[in-house]
């Protein structure tokens, strides 16, 4: 009988201690947030970053816009990348080039050159006619280290499209580690790149919600792609910083208060999207963030300078 209750007693401590083992990795992942420790510091001024090349003020992610951004002298520009059938990176936002050129089809489905010959302006502004779509190397050369260029890479699932790679080889071939981000809400896309050359600066993207309206316009059907429930999910995301670590945060200006103080508490280098109107502007401004991304950048800037 004695041998039976030490037996049940062994049984109930291993019990316990796989329990406790189990609720510490648990509270380690999703619970702690530890303070930032990475490579970037956060400026005395929140920066500037113009949204889409120089937000509504000229052709989404055209090169025209950025140049515009550049001799404005904003901090930077942010736009979207994505990958050619044949292997190059294009600056372009939809994943199908109807609502923003005179084309049809899916980006993914095109070759460099037939990208290259779509026009931006047409549809924007007749001034803008001749803004043909671009490359992630003409940005590149185009910015040449005199602002931060960011660019969102646009990965939908888990594969392997070769689209970090081949950042990652124009980066080395520029030397351009210090003032390019590569920003993804898809962490997979954000991790592939650390494997690839930690020395790039990563940047996780998220928001609470799925689409609002403002993004459900600019869809074509059969393009709408959701962000997963568990990118959603702060507890989750938590335990996905950890994991892919990196280097700065873009979260939508409407993520939960508390969420956004307590990562800026933390020190993360953090931007805030798309304040777009003086008061969330003011609201974006008050938590000190590094950078904030808006559609009126100059607007954005007088405010912050007047503060």
């Amino acid at each position: 009988m004695k041998n039976t209750g030490n037996k049940k007693s062994k049984k109930f401590k291993i019990i316990i201690v796989i329990i406790i083992f189990f609720a510490v990795i648990f509270s380690y992942f999703f619970i702690y947030e530890p303070k930032y420790s990475g490579s970037i510091k956060n400026s005395e001024k929140t920066l500037i970053i113009s949204h889409r090349g120089f937000g509504d003020y000229a052709p989404d992610n055209s090169l025209a816009g950025a140049k515009l951004a550049l001799a404005n002298g904003l901090d930077g520009i942010d736009v979207d990348g994505q990958i050619t059938s044949d292997g190059e990176i294009i600056i372009f936002h939809d994943l199908s080039i109807g609502r923003l050129t005179n084309g049809t089809g899916k980006v993914s489905e095109k070759t460099l050159n037939e990208m290259l010959n779509l026009d931006l302006g047409q549809k924007f502004n007749e001034t803008f006619k001749g803004s043909y779509v671009a490359t992630f190397e003409d940005f590149l050369t185009t910015i040449n280290g005199s602002a931060i260029y960011m660019v969102e890479l646009k990965v939908a699932g888990a594969g392997n499209t070769g689209i970090e790679k081949r950042a990652a080889d124009l980066i080395n071939k520029y030397g351009a580690h210090d003032w390019v981000y590569l920003s993804s809400f898809n962490p997979i896309v954000l991790y592939r790149l650390k494997k690839i050359d930690s020395k790039i600066h990563t940047v996780l993207i998220f928001m609470d919600t799925n689409w609002n309206k403002e993004l459900l316009a600019e869809v074509e059907e059969g393009d709408r792609v959701d962000l997963p429930w568990f990118l959603r999910q702060e507890p989750i995301r938590r335990a996905i910083r950890k994991i892919i670590k990196p280097d700065l945060l873009s979260v939508n200006h409407k993520v939960d208060e508390d969420t956004i103080n307590r990562l800026i508490k933390k020190e993360y280098p953090l931007f805030l999207w798309t304040p777009d109107n003086e008061s969330d502007i003011n609201y974006s401004l008050d938590k000190k963030p590094y950078g904030i991304i808006t559609d009126e950048p100059l607007l954005a800037r007088r405010v912050r300078d007047i503060r």
